[in-house]
């Protein structure tokens, strides 16, 4: 495609002149209407090397309103960034509502280097343009406003653009990274791994926009054009939709065949002295596990959910003590602050996965959208639906490669619960344990376990199951935990090991 389009494109200076005015004025407007109705933009800046990608970021940041406007380059990895899932450096750059981010050389620039260069296999290469397609489609649903701009010029142009760049990189004036020289070398092969990219990553929600590169003023305006262009019909977009979705089903039960929580054995319970025996033997070998793991670089992403009052605060005092402090955090989630509400629901939790080797441990998580919020209607029937498969999408980057997800659910019968919420009004050291809310819950106890059972439905995968945990005895539901850590940590560890060994 990109072989028969012309990249000789200009303005003279006269032209660029008064197209420059319009455009600047335009695009400074239009970020002053996102910024009022609290519209994030995020602008790829992306193309080969010497079309002035760096150029046209400073007069982004010499048009926009700066203080709203942050540029972020993805051309190194820093340790932050390599000891986490990769989708973790985006989810932490995207803009909070009503700002501007630019990406510049973003998350297309190093899978396409490296099948260029035969490091990935083609298969490889076409599974990382799903996963940045699935990012970019979670955002655009919830309201992120994406622009990719791929700068491009002809081959010949391209090799006169890097000599010129060689001989400064040579005066020590400029960079010349080994990409610069690979693709100088092979610029017919990352054009054609360009021809690949394109068709699989652009997007009715996150379009491509190919910018004549050869003549800086023709590419200035052409690009914020592009810009301009695609924020205005996101705004018109914005104006005009009201969303009309099927209402959410009234009886889950109906719909799944079985209730998944009216199956749990809650009899089940242990003796304290053999509570006491196997807990301190658990501790140790989990202390000896999660060091081996910190040694192997496989980390652990734990999340506890359950009614108020399951048990949830015990279980993981038992399972922090079983982990070396250094290594281990505890998360504890409850309505977000106002940093948190400007970004996407995610986010916040993105912020705190875990580096390799490190356990983060989540008291409530982003399971809140589809419990909490579904029941209370803090989140829309479209957020509320949307959200199982962005949920399923969110855990399955959290195991790429060989790191642990366990999601544990503790549950109790309502009679339980009641003796336990009685217990804590009459205990004073305990009754900052009770609220309101907890009452209030308590009332749409059905419609929690509606929820709780098409959460079970939707999100209980190969990869990342649900471990549901009778809780009426609190010895067995801590026992049970751990067991369920120390295996899941033991067939991890044993599979690392054994690849290592291939």
């Amino acid at each position: 495609m990109l072989s028969t389009m012309n990249f000789c494109q200009s303005y003279t200076q006269k032209e660029y002149k008064a197209l420059a005015r319009d455009a600047r004025i335009k695009l400074f407007n239009l970020q002053q209407q996102c910024m009022t109705q609290k519209v994030p933009v995020i602008i790829y800046v992306d193309g080969v090397s010497g079309t002035g990608k760096g150029s046209f970021v400073n007069l982004l940041s010499e048009w926009c309103d700066v203080k709203h406007l942050k540029n972020y380059s993805f051309w190194f990895s820093f340790d932050e960034e390599r000891l986490r899932p990769e989708a973790w450096k985006y989810w932490m750059k995207i803009p909070k509502a009503g700002e501007f981010a630019v990406f510049i050389a973003g998350m297309y620039d190093e899978p396409m280097r490296k099948l260029a260069a035969k490091e990935i296999t083609e298969t490889e290469f076409n599974e990382i343009m799903h996963d940045r397609v699935e990012f970019e489609r979670t955002l655009a649903q919830s309201g992120y406003v994406i622009v990719k701009l791929w700068f491009h010029i002809t081959a010949d142009e391209h090799k006169k653009r890097m000599k010129a760049r060689k001989k400064l990189n040579n005066k020590g004036e400029i960079g010349f990274s080994t990409y610069d020289e690979q693709s100088n070398e092979n610029f017919e092969n990352l054009n054609s791994v360009v021809g690949k990219m394109l068709p699989l990553t652009d997007k009715h929600f996150a379009p491509w926009y190919i910018i004549d590169a050869y003549d800086e003023k023709f590419r200035n305006i052409k690009a914020v054009e592009a810009i301009s262009k695609c924020i205005e019909n996101a705004l018109d977009v914005k104006k005009t939709v009201v969303e009309e979705f099927p209402s959410m089903p009234d009886n889950m039960e109906a719909l799944s065949g079985i209730s998944v929580l009216d199956q749990v054995d809650l009899s089940l319970s242990v003796p304290k002295d053999e509570y006491e025996k196997e807990l301190e033997k658990l501790q140790k070998d989990i202390y000896k596990l999660t060091y081996k793991a910190y040694e192997l670089g496989i980390s652990s992403t734990i999340v506890f959910e359950g009614y108020d009052a399951s048990g949830k605060g015990g279980a993981i005092r038992r399972l922090t003590q079983s982990i070396d402090s250094r290594i281990t955090q505890v998360i504890p989630i409850s309505a977000p602050g106002s940093e948190e509400a400007a970004h996407h629901y995610l986010w916040r939790f993105w912020r705190h996965v875990p580096r390799a080797g490190f356990v983060t441990i989540y008291d409530r998580s982003w399971y809140g959208r589809v419990l909490v919020e579904r029941v209370e209607g803090f989140a829309s029937q479209w957020e509320c639906k949307r959200a199982f498969s962005e949920i399923n999408a969110f855990e399955n980057e959290l195991i790429n490669k060989k790191n642990i997800l366990i999601k544990f659910w503790l549950h109790i019968s309502l009679d339980e619960q009641l003796r336990r919420f009685k217990e804590r009004e009459a205990i004073e050291w305990k009754r900052h344990k009770i609220t309101e809310e907890d009452w209030r819950n308590r009332e749409k106890a059905d419609q929690y376990k509606i929820a709780a059972n098409e959460m079970f439905l939707r999100t209980n995968t190969v990869q990342a199951p649900w471990f549901i945990i009778p809780g009426e005895n609190k010895l067995y539901a801590r026992l049970e935990i751990l067991r369920t850590y120390k295996r899941v940590l033991e067939e991890r560890i044993k599979e690392i090991k054994k690849g290592k060994k291939k």
